[in-house]
């Protein structure tokens, strides 16, 4: 999409901000960065330079800042696409900066959300929150809730795993979160099937079989309503073993340091988390569908 050499880059810079172009004298926050990404994917993909100040000046980074800024770019990146992001650094005028170029998002992994909830799209040189009908609707039209936009597998099941508090004295509303799960499934008319700890029968050591489980997921869900410690302990194994992770809140849930900045589903009752959920299954299985037919043994 951009040429990252160093003519290409000063020649963008002599261009100056746009709806495709932001400038950051040094690294914001991981939430202003979170926000300018989502809003870049969400619309046209663009380019971030830091290093260079709102005016077009090149400032540079000493070579420590590089590296901590690299590090926190390619965290934050990852925590929010599921495509290629390109990071790196390039001299300009004797100065360094660093680049992050991120893509339009694909069609079934649009809109991207900041990891709370919200949806943000470019227009000129500055992000701008969508309303929540406005987001609403983004969703339907690039995420139908249908398996019409692919061709599923026909006999091969997409084991979800699904990770959250089992406290429903303490809140019966988990009990109705969960039934929204299951209607979800059953509203996308695909060959998912739900897994959940406290449902499976059998004589077994928990921690020792919730780690089987989960390595033979192919998706899990964690929902941190009640910030429930197992539901860290099962992210960060699933995490650990590369599965895709579909990570879920009530709206009202304060969530730790080291897994607010992923990309999590808000929601404010079973009726929304269905909704939003319906659709995320749907791009999950379209992924797990893609992923069999790469590792299908040719004839």
């Amino acid at each position: 999409m951009f040429d990252i050499t160093p003519a290409a880059i000063l020649e963008i810079i002599k261009q100056g901000e746009s709806e495709t172009v932001e400038f950051k004298s040094s690294l914001p926050p991981d939430k202003v960065v979170a926000r300018d990404l989502t809003a870049f994917a969400n619309t046209k993909g663009g380019i971030m330079l830091i290093g260079v100040d709102d005016n077009g000046e090149i400032l540079g980074l000493a070579d420590t800042e590089i590296e901590r800024t690299l590090t926190r770019l390619n965290r934050v990146s990852s925590s929010l696409c599921d495509w290629s992001i390109s990071t790196g650094a390039v001299a300009i005028t004797n100065k360094k900066i660093v680049f992050i170029v991120i893509n339009k998002a694909p069609e079934h992994l649009s809109p991207v959300m900041v990891s709370t909830g919200q949806i943000f799209a470019r227009k000129g040189a500055e992000d701008v929150q969508l309303t929540e009908s406005e987001s609403l609707e983004l969703v339907k039209k690039n995420r139908p809730a249908n398996k019409e936009v692919y061709t599923p597998h026909p006999d091969t099941p997409c084991i979800v795993f699904v990770a959250m508090s089992f406290r429903e004295e303490q809140e019966p509303a988990l009990v109705d979160y969960y039934q929204a799960m299951e209607r979800a499934v059953e509203s996308t008319g695909l060959l998912i099937v739900l897994q959940r700890m406290d449902l499976v029968e059998g004589d077994y050591e928990i921690s020792q079989e919730i780690m089987n489980k989960i390595g033979e997921a192919d998706v899990v869900i964690t929902d941190f309503t009640l910030n429930s410690p197992n539901v860290y302990f099962e992210l960060g194994y699933a995490r650990g073993r590369g599965k895709r992770i579909i990570q879920t809140a009530r709206k009202d849930t304060d969530l730790e340091f080291d897994v607010r900045s992923w990309r999590t589903l808000i929601y404010r009752n079973a009726t929304e988390l269905e909704q939003k959920i319906t659709l995320e299954l749907v791009a999950a299985h379209q992924a797990f569908t893609e992923d069999l037919m790469r590792t299908a043994p040719t004839q």
